[in-house]
């Protein structure tokens, strides 16, 4: 994670620059409108977002989808997602934990589970 603080986001490896651009712009959608574009049921990504913007009780800092290095929040996020393509996801249970409730973290990591290789995780 810390490999990932301030670092432009255009030197990101290509799963980690999918993942953040998909968070950025899920976020930016909701600050805009006041949610996600469009309800996509049980799409993972998004199951995996709306848990955690449901289960977290920290303010957490995503940026617009222009901004150009890796925020903290950010690198705690792309941290998760290694985590999960690297089919360590008892430590992203965990790691999760720090962001949102339990039953939030379970819907979050099942919902990146299915999402990750739509990044090539």
């Amino acid at each position: 994670m810390y490999d990932l603080i301030d670092r432009p986001v255009t030197d990101l490896a290509p799963f980690e620059r999918g993942v953040l651009d998909a968070v950025r712009r899920w976020v930016h959608a909701l600050t805009l409108a006041g949610g996600p574009s469009a309800d996509r049921g049980d799409d993972p990504f998004d199951v995996a977002m709306r848990a955690l913007d449901e289960g977290s009780a920290d303010v957490l800092v995503i940026q617009r989808p222009c901004f150009s290095t890796v925020t903290e929040t950010e690198a705690v996020l792309l941290g998760l997602w290694r985590l999960v393509a690297a089919d360590r996801l008892a430590d992203a249970r965990r790691a999760a934990l720090g962001l949102v409730s339990p039953p939030a973290a379970v819907a979050m990591i099942g919902g990146m589970v299915r999402a990750a290789e739509r990044f090539g995780g």
